[in-house]
Formats: structure tokens, sequence, C-alpha cells
């Protein structure tokens, strides 16, 4: 097997200039590459893509970052390769999701949108650590609403995994919808970005220059 290539500043800088501007709109485009490697490999690349989930690995120092690609034929039979917001994982004992702890915590909504006594305290791709209140018991299954810092509110439905300390509870999360956990990788990324600024290095005018240029 050949062995991992860690990613240059300028790669990794270039990655996330692609990936800062993919969160694309319903009927909008996602940034990224287009694929020329000949009718045979691009051939080879989309029967791939029909039946595997294909990433882009970045290997960091203490991170590791998978990004899900997506490629997709024009109407020209032109194949475009997509990057879309990367799960986190930290390195470790045992390799797992980064988990942001949040300074202010998230209320959990009820479907009509009112806030609970429930509030998230850590988010992960795929968990919770929910603090269900002093007068409440945290319960074993969650259909609620989660919101952003700003944005509108979705659906998640999860369920209870361990009790924690501090009086929280872990639960695993599913999003009904792929659009809100990609919603979930692309805020995580966005506060990875901002607590960890020595590993997102400003592109240079001689990196910019050299990147491959997007369709």
């Amino acid at each position: 097997m050949p062995s991992k290539t860690d990613l240059t500043s300028a790669e990794l800088a270039y990655i996330n200039e692609l990936v800062s501007g993919s969160s694309a709109e319903p009927g909008e485009t996602r940034a990224g590459f287009r694929v020329d490697g000949g009718e045979k490999a691009n051939g080879l690349l989309l029967q791939l893509a029909a039946k595997a989930n294909l990433t882009l690995e970045a290997e960091l120092e203490d991170y590791c970052m998978s990004f899900p690609l997506q490629l997709k034929q024009d109407e020209f039979q032109a194949v475009q390769l997509q990057l879309a917001p990367p799960t986190i994982y930290e390195r470790g004992p045992v390799l797992r999701a980064w988990r942001l702890h949040l300074d202010e915590p998230l209320p959990l909504l009820s479907d009509d949108g009112n806030e609970t006594a429930l509030s998230v305290h850590e988010l992960s791709p795929n968990g919770l650590l929910v603090d269900a209140g002093a007068k409440h018991q945290a319960p074993k299954h969650l259909h609620m609403r989660l919101a952003l810092p700003g944005e509108d509110s979705f659906q998640i439905d999860a369920h209870r995994i361990r009790h924690a300390e501090g009086g929280m509870t872990a639960y695993e999360v599913e999003y009904p919808q792929d659009k809100d956990a990609e919603r979930i990788r692309s805020y995580l990324y966005e506060q990875h970005q901002r607590l960890h600024p020595e590993l997102q290095p400003e592109l240079s005018t001689q990196a910019i220059s050299d990147a491959p240029e997007t369709p």
C-alpha cells in the first residue's frame, strides 16, 4: 500500500478555499474541479462513485479530515469533482470525531419552534452532549429540532447512549435530511478553522496562481 502524504499548507489552504465556498443553495453549483483523465479513466471514476463513497483524506499532525467527494457528468459529458464539508477526526489512542464545546449552549426546540428545557453543550457530526436541566430526566429518544447560530432549525432524531459527567447525557444523532448533516459538518468545519487558525494559512499569491483552475 502506498505511504500517506501529508498536505502542504498551500494545498490545505486551497481545499479550504473550495469548501468555504461550497455551501451551495438548491439549484446552485458547488465549487470543485473538472476531471479530464480521458474516457476510460473518467468512466472508471463514475462507476466507482456510483457504487462507493469517495473521499479525500487530509492527514494533519493532530487531526484527520475526510472530505466527501461527488462526481457528476454535465451535458457535455465532462466530469466535475466536487468537495463537501469534511468530517474532522482527532488523533489519539482511538481516532474519534472532533467535538465542539459550545460556549453558548444551543436549545433544542419543539416541533412548533419553542425552546425546551434541553440544551446542547457539545456537538459532533453524529453526537450531542445534552443537559436536560435539574428538574428533568433525559429521555431515551429525541425527536426535536435544532437551530445553528443564525440559521433556520431542522429536524434531528437521537437516542441516548450513556450518562456523562456533570449531569449531561450523550446522544447519537441522525438527520432525516442529508443536507442537514452537511450543515452540521460545515458549521463544525468553520468553528474548527476559527479555533485553530494555525491550520488555516492564507493563500499566497503564488499558491493562487499555481492552483488548478475551476470551471
